[in-house]
């Protein structure tokens, strides 16, 4: 349900803005932030609801302005499991970040664990921003594709991690 365009005179958008990693450089200019705040819009989930689907496409990014979301995964055996619980109290939360970069599945389901209020930006209004506003779209794709980079390094070091350990299990019992 969309509610309405954010402006930029409220305070609790900019201070959340400002807490999200990958707009953290421009904290101190509130131009930008003012810019970037321009393009989102506020959504609001009851408790309970499904705010991202996992397998499903999509096309926004959505930062918490208030409330706890509850990230869960599936296994192979099509179990669902509690992969962490996110308050936004901690500020600067979000979810869903790469569908700024691509238009591909979703790979968790995200849901609303109690009333919140998102942010919601989408991957058509944040590339005709990074159009208008070149320097600043690269900036944030960068910083993006960095800590993406990073989470990719630690699930191949946990991978390598789990293989070694079924390894040992297996000369151990074999």
């Amino acid at each position: 349900m969309l509610l309405r365009t954010v402006t930029s005179g409220n305070g609790e958008i900019a201070h959340t803005l400002k807490k999200v990693s990958f707009l953290r450089m421009f904290a101190d200019d509130d131009d930008i932030i003012k810019k970037i705040s321009m393009i989102c819009r506020k959504r609001r989930f009851a408790r309970g609801k499904l705010i991202i689907r996992e397998g499903e496409y999509g096309d926004e990014l959505y930062i918490v302005l208030s409330g706890k979301i509850e990230i869960v995964k599936k296994t192979m055996q099509n179990e669902k499991y509690t992969v962490t619980t996110l308050d936004a109290v901690l500020g600067g939360v979000y979810v869903g970040e790469l569908a700024l970069i691509d238009n591909d599945m979703r790979s968790a389901t995200v849901i609303a664990k109690t009333d919140c209020i998102c942010l919601a930006i989408s991957r058509k209004d944040f590339i005709a921003f990074g159009n208008a506003n070149p320097e600043i779209g690269l900036a944030i794709t960068r910083e993006i594709a960095r800590q993406i980079c990073g989470k990719l390094r630690k699930a191949t070091t946990d991978i390598i991690t789990l293989f070694s350990a079924l390894v040992e299990e297996i000369a151990i019992t074999g």
